[in-house]
């Protein structure tokens, strides 16, 4: 059996016999740990079976790059070997190879030096040669890496600059020759003499080149001048709209097919026209006229769907734009393609309250079952009629009323049972959890609790303990309303994967929830683990109000607040007990002024700062410790936890005059206040801003330290 450096079995003639022995890789590290496994994925690689080459290419990305963030010690030690097997045109996944290569180069640029091993810097230099040795490889998917490796690893550098222009004047092949033009704008230094030749070479490209050549250009021109493609805005239009444009400009973009041309090209059109200025304080007019004009085109149904979805980004980063682009989604709404329907019908659910004048055109697609297709960003299965549905019920208009429950709790591959999150446009077109679409509507309680307990008891009969933890989610949010829903909620306490959902809910009912008292005491002595008495603690107080059951939660919370990595949410169930919990307000100073590990992000000292009030009726430290949360909403930042800050702010009555003057700036903010993409950045935004409305409105003309609660 051939051992790690041996290299009998290995085809490929760039690795010398035993050269990958002559490292030491088990000293060695990678994101999975020791780097003692990388000999052999090498071999794998340069071996005679390419579905096995292709695996371990795929491993070995996955063991030195994995999503970034660092480059490790095995990827210096492994670079000579990746350039090696990369320049051997009998190995497979070779220009998987050079991807790596350049992911790790940006990484290094781009990464805070601690998080780069210190021999890396000298490693890149060192196999500067071979990586420039790739532009002149006979498959053009190599020069395009090869290029790619170039701008991704070194950036703006005047060294690289000849290389890539060769590449862009000369090479034969057409997609690698606009490649590299469009690599020009991340190579050429502006203002030097090489930036000169560029902008020579990129201004003949626009006035004289077909469609890819114009675009590719003009992306290129952003680089060395922002607001280039503004000034082309009406070019880009005019190649955009012409109809079956996508076959023709699929040739210039040689590495995204047919299906995705549209969405690549008018995805970073609308990037650069976005970036305008370095710190917008207000969107770009020349980004919003793009997607108005795509959107409301003739162009081909693909371009079209491509402005929906850069319409998308542009509502959720920025306000301003809603009235001019809601007329254009109205429009959308009655196009023929159901995937544009689809896209338009979720945008206007999503905007929420400001697409009321369009209530009526929702509620003509109820019944509209136009599916999306899995077209662009969307989500495979959804139909018009499901995102027409929960437009109305962001709106809180009855028409979504009937059968409402029912349809929610059918079409679980659509509305499911959990929430997704992700930042930014990770998932720009998913839809709520069945329970976060029926949050918003406690004021048509009466009427859907019948049809939420009767899905609620399906659900406990079939066994469906996800569905019977989101409605008690729901219930929770009721609050006092849920309180017909009780019997349910007391079943799925008997069931350890739904039971805690269900006692925050039978909590959060309160007194009206007394009859749930057996069965929380049935709760907590099957307990296994101390947080669930704790909570069913705290939930039979909230139900009984009797000063017994306090004096067990105190009993039973107390001690978990000493605790070195206490929750969060065991403090705020101790705040809730309110002047019962004096002994331990020292303890909760402590917590809300201790920076040492969390510093102001930390939910640990938002619910510590919130809990000292509650308990002591002093207004410091707490207002100080929810004054640093707070402050950075006037700089148009936001994180969760400012949320319960300025509810807490609210609460408390009272406030400094920076605090008042952040709450004043992000009221005028026009980006939105969210942490979390897609719909959840409409969602996140409108609740901060009513939460920061009700603060100041609330809030009396100076802040006064002593004022109790």
């Amino acid at each position: 059996m051939n051992g790690p450096g041996d290299s009998a079995s290995v085809r490929n003639t760039s690795l010398p016999p035993g050269s990958l022995g002559t490292v030491p890789w088990a000293e060695l590290s990678h994101n999975y740990g020791t780097a003692a496994d990388v000999p052999a994925l090498f071999e794998a690689i340069a071996g005679p079976d390419a579905e096995a080459a292709v695996d371990a290419c795929d491993e070995l990305t996955n063991s030195l790059y994995h999503q970034g963030g660092w480059v490790c010690s095995a990827a210096t030690a492994a670079l000579p070997f990746v350039y090696a097997l990369a320049g051997d045109p009998r190995v497979v996944p070779r220009v998987e190879l050079v991807d790596l290569a350049g992911s790790l180069a940006l990484t290094a640029r781009v990464a805070q030096p601690r998080h780069v091993d210190e021999g890396w810097p000298e490693a890149w230099r060192r196999e500067r040669s071979a990586g420039l040795s790739l532009l002149t490889d006979a498959d053009p998917r190599m020069r395009r890496a090869a290029v790619d490796l170039l701008a991704d690893g070194d950036g703006r550098d005047e060294a690289n600059l000849p290389y890539v222009l060769e590449r862009a004047r000369r090479d034969e092949d057409i997609p690698t020759r606009l490649h590299a033009v469009r690599a020009l704008g991340s190579v050429a230094v502006p203002d030097t003499p090489g930036a000169g030749d560029v902008r020579v070479l990129l201004g003949d490209l626009i006035a004289h080149a077909g469609p890819a050549g114009q675009l590719s250009a003009i992306h290129a021109l952003s680089g060395l001048d922002r607001r280039a493609p503004a000034r082309h805005l009406g070019l880009m239009l005019d190649i955009l709209t012409t109809p079956g444009i996508g076959a023709e400009l699929e040739p210039g973009w040689a590495e995204c097919d047919v299906d995705r041309i549209a969405r690549q090209i008018v995805g970073t059109s609308y990037q650069l026209l976005a970036r305008e200025r370095d710190q917008p304080s207000e969107p770009a007019p020349a980004a919003v006229e793009f997607v108005v004009r795509l959107a409301r085109s003739s162009a081909d149904a693909d371009v079209r769907h491509a402005a929906l979805t850069q319409a998308g980004a542009l509502l959720s980063r920025w306000r301003s734009p809603t009235p001019v682009l809601l007329p254009v989604l109205a429009e959308c709404l009655e196009d023929p393609e159901p995937g544009i329907r689809v896209s338009a019908a979720y945008l206007l659910a999503a905007v929420g309250r400001a697409a009321a004048p369009y209530a009526d055109r929702l509620a003509a697609h109820l019944g509209d079952t136009g599916p999306d297709g899995g077209a662009g960003d969307g989500q495979g299965g959804t139909t018009v009629g499901d995102h027409a549905l929960w437009g109305l019920t962001r709106l809180g208009d009855s028409r979504c009323l009937p059968g409402l429950v029912e349809r929610l709790y059918a079409r679980r591959g659509t509305f499911a049972a959990h929430g997704s999150y992700g930042r930014g446009d990770v998932y720009p077109w998913s839809l709520p959890g069945f329970h976060e679409v029926l949050t918003p509507l406690r004021a048509y309680a009466a009427v859907l609790l019948p049809g939420i307990r009767a899905a609620m008891r399906h659900a406990w009969e079939a066994g469906d303990r996800a569905a019977g933890r989101a409605f008690a989610q729901l219930l929770e949010a009721w609050e006092e309303d849920a309180l017909p829903a009780l019997p349910e909620l007391v079943d799925l306490l008997t069931d350890p994967r739904s039971g805690r959902a269900a006692v925050l809910a039978i909590g959060a009912v309160g007194a009206g929830a007394a009859d749930a008292g057996p069965a929380l005491r049935r709760y907590a002595a099957d307990a296994t683990e101390p947080a669930q008495r704790r909570l069913a603690a705290w939930a039979l107080w909230r139900v009984s109000g009797e000063a017994g059951d306090a004096i067990e939660a105190l009993y039973l919370l107390g001690p978990a607040l000493e605790d070195e990595d206490v929750f969060h949410d065991t403090i705020r169930r101790l705040g809730d007990l309110g002047p019962f919990a004096g002994a331990h307000a020292n303890r909760l100073r402590l917590l809300a002024e201790d920076t040492s590990t969390a510093a102001s992000d930390s939910w640990t000292r938002i619910e510590s700062a919130r809990a000292l009030w509650s308990v002591t009726g002093v207004v410091e430290p707490s207002l100080s410790v929810l004054e640093e949360a707070v402050l950075p909403l006037g700089e148009g930042r936001y994180l969760p936890l400012m949320l319960r800050a300025v509810r807490s702010l609210a609460r408390i009555g009272a406030a400094t005059p920076a605090t008042r003057a952040a709450l004043r700036a992000a009221r005028a903010y026009d980006g939105r206040l969210a942490y979390f993409g897609g719909w959840r950045a409409f969602t996140e935004d409108e609740a901060i801003r009513e939460a920061i409305r009700e603060a100041s409105d609330g809030l009396p003309a100076r802040a006064t330290p002593t004022d109790g609660r």
